[in-house]
């Protein structure tokens, strides 16, 4: 494993690779570009996965629960993902990911209850954590390092404006009937199958040896032979002492990584009591409820997006981390306060919690999915990646349930008061790591 030295970002701008090919650059990025157009109808709908089980399906909070364990819980894969993906067979295993987590909702054309909604799910968050360690070794290895925030930040714009307009047409049809869900899900896997499809198609740098098949449909060879469990315990282990090792020697990272798990615990915490509180205590709508999850958050996202972008290539993303980790802290106040003054303009408090979401997210959106690549040695972008999306996956096996435990036992409130502290404490540790990164002592 790669042990080369950097320097800090804090420091100036990362240097131009000369290696890079100007017209593979190009084409990477009008290719990454058109393919957050199918990410941004796909993000549409999966965000209101869970609140689609809890309205139409009427399911009880702990199947909301585990749906949302599902969810967050599955992106410990990604640390599998990115290994296996550093093999080699990127192209195959993200036409996989397509057709095994977003096209399957085809599937949603026979579901007729929670249960069958629940087990749909299953491949969906499975596959999902495959993109990102993907889409990063992408873009390390096609697009200068100067322009990784810039071409995110146009893409997070791009993505969300898609989702946005999507996400008022989504709540229309399910505001008129809320078993629609059965044709609008189909529609969004197939057209959200896109964007993997447009990475998979990408050429390779010059130079560039990892095996990589031209059939993305090729089946890979299985060991034959008996199973040795002592051997397959092994290769089970084998990701995470090597993501161990990693954090022993790059303890910036690990710093960085610490900062995102006490962040993610509080995000988590939310999955699963939001779209409780939005149907069971707002009684919102569909539309009012798409409005706020998905057009208000996407806007804000997408509008600030390429701005949030620029600054991180300029700044630092840890920096940039801090400020956005405090500002979601009042996404949780906001809704605490409504749930002890009481409600009398449910959308409106929706919206404002949201509206506050989407300013908090656009810098913690672009930080989250290339920050990881300001710490990574040339070549391993997508594995620092898939690392760093596994430790989603940890929190997200008890993130979720810790919520909807402190919410039976609670209440409503005292769960948005513990994220907002959480968020705040990420933020304290992340304005720590930034001022530390831009000293003698980390150089």
């Amino acid at each position: 494993m790669s042990s080369v030295p950097r320097q800090p970002v804090a420091a100036g701008a990362p240097a131009v690779d000369p290696a890079i090919d100007p017209a593979l650059e190009r084409l990477t990025v009008r290719r990454y570009l058109l393919g957050m157009t199918a990410q941004g109808v796909w993000w549409a709908g999966y965000v209101l996965l869970p609140f689609v089980l809890a309205k139409s399906l009427a399911a009880p909070g702990w199947m909301v629960t585990a749906a949302a364990t599902l969810e967050t819980s599955g992106m410990l894969l990604a640390l599998y993902w990115g290994q296996l993906l550093q093999q080699g067979g990127r192209r195959r295993w993200l036409v996989r990911a397509g057709l095994g987590g977003r096209a399957v909702l085809l599937l949603a054309l026979l579901v007729r209850g929670p249960w069958s909604f629940l087990a749909l799910l299953v491949p969906v968050h499975f596959f999902a954590s495959l993109v990102y360690p993907a889409q990063n070794a992408i873009l390390q290895a096609n697009i200068r390092a100067d322009r990784h925030g810039r071409v995110f930040g146009r893409g997070a714009l791009i993505q969300h404006l898609t989702a946005a307009a999507t996400s008022v047409a989504v709540g229309h049809v399910l505001r008129g009937d809320p078993s629609l869900y059965r044709l609008v899900y189909p529609v969004i896997g197939v057209v959200g199958f896109g964007y993997p499809w447009l990475l998979a198609r990408l050429p390779r740098p010059a130079g560039d040896t990892t095996p990589d098949p031209d059939d993305v449909f090729s089946v890979p060879r299985l060991p034959l032979g008996p199973v040795r469990w002592r051997r397959l315990a092994g290769a089970l282990a084998a990701p995470l002492r090597e993501a161990a090792a990693v954090f022993r020697r790059d303890r910036p990272f690990l710093w960085y990584e610490a900062n995102f798990m006490v962040y993610g615990l509080a995000y988590m915490m939310l999955v699963p009591v939001v779209p409780l509180f939005f149907t069971r205590e707002l009684h919102l709508r569909y539309d009012e409820i798409a409005n706020a999850r998905v057009l208000i958050a996407s806007l804000g996202v997408a509008l600030l997006g390429p701005a949030m972008g620029r600054l991180m290539d300029r700044i630092d993303p840890v920096r940039l981390s801090a400020a956005g980790f405090a500002v979601l802290s009042l996404y949780p106040l906001s809704l605490a306060a409504s749930a002890v003054l009481g409600v009398t303009a449910p959308a409106t408090t929706a919206y404002l919690a949201f509206a506050l979401y989407a300013v908090g997210m656009a810098a913690i959106n672009v930080t989250w999915n290339v920050g990881s690549i300001s710490f990574a040695p040339p070549g391993r972008g997508g594995y620092y990646q898939g690392i760093h999306v596994a430790m989603v996956g940890v929190r997200g096996v008890f993130g979720p349930a810790i919520g909807f435990v402190v919410q039976r036992l609670f209440g409503y409130r005292q769960v948005f008061l513990a994220a907002a502290a959480l968020f705040l404490l990420a933020a304290g540790g992340s304005w720590a790591l930034g001022r530390w990164r831009g000293t003698d002592q980390f150089r």
